[in-house]
């Protein structure tokens, strides 16, 4: 019975990434069709917002039914139990809420004494409330929506198999790939292979902080501080976007994050939140 429950688990991961992909891209390329999805037509800023949801609809959508399928009606009283735990230590919100803003802000400290290409875009916008509201707005939608499936199904699975640092990679590297229509822009100095960018921006800070969430969730089991976590890093990223559009800056500057994003971790690890055998290793 165990065997035979392991292997519809397995299944059912499979079906929900597949979905998961399926849903979101269906979606985007009904939105702003296959130009729009390859990066060879400009997206109007008035279909973003249409943009968003779609790609937002494919885990949440995937994720509830998985868990239908997987654990039946009681999968959802599970779920609801999962992002009600609020009550954890203090230390996991401070986490949560502030891992993203504090590196990025450390990133351009770093970046920007070495050149003037690295600044935030919120240094210069001239509608400051709607950068920022839109950003917190955006990240409320992708954070909960997206975590219904990430973190509400496959990481739980996942990790009945796999240790933190596999789970973080698998689901890393998927997540990662799942954004490839969000960033099909090419080097406009054409200095930079698009397939770099794509490498890029794909599988190096994305795979990096999801290895984080799931290490955090590891250590609460609480959905709703995933969800707090996720959108921290989606108004971050809207919010603190670099302004430069140069290939070679957006590689530096998504190396760079990565990097501390690491080291954050391993600090994190070894002298702030020493976690049990479950952990990163």
């Amino acid at each position: 019975m165990k065997n035979s429950s392991g292997i519809r688990t397995k299944y059912t991961l499979l079906i929900y990434f597949l979905f998961t992909f399926l849903i979101s891209w269906t979606g985007l390329i009904f939105i702003i069709g296959i130009d729009g999805f390859t990066g060879k037509k400009e997206v109007p800023d008035s279909q973003i917002p249409l943009l968003f949801l779609a790609m937002c609809a494919g885990p949440f959508i995937a994720g509830v039914l998985a868990n239908y399928f997987e654990d039946g009606k009681s999968s959802f009283q599970q779920l609801k139990i999962r992002i009600c735990k609020w009550k954890v230590k203090t230390r996991w919100y401070v986490i949560a809420l502030f891992s993203a803003p504090l590196l990025f802000g450390l990133t351009y400290v770093i970046l920007s004494t070495f050149s003037s290409n690295f600044s935030p875009i919120l240094l210069s916008t001239d509608d400051l409330l709607f950068l920022i509201l839109g950003g917190i707005l955006g990240g409320i939608v992708a954070g909960f929506f997206e975590e219904i499936g990430w973190t509400g199904f496959a990481i739980p699975k996942l990790r009945t198999r796999f240790n933190v640092l596999s789970t973080g990679l698998i689901v890393g590297v998927i997540w990662g790939i799942w954004h490839l229509p969000l960033f099909m822009d090419s080097d406009p100095d054409g200095d930079v292979p698009l397939i770099i960018l794509l490498i890029i921006k794909l599988v190096t800070h994305l795979l990096a902080f999801r290895i984080l969430m799931v290490w955090v969730y590891d250590h609460t089991q609480s959905l709703w501080i995933i969800i707090l976590m996720h959108m921290s890093l989606t108004a971050s990223t809207m919010i603190f976007q670099p302004t430069t559009t140069k290939g070679i800056d957006i590689v530096v500057f998504n190396l760079m994050f990565t990097g501390l994003i690491y080291v954050f971790m391993i600090i994190l690890r070894y002298l702030t939140l020493r976690p049990t055998s479950t952990g990163l290793s």
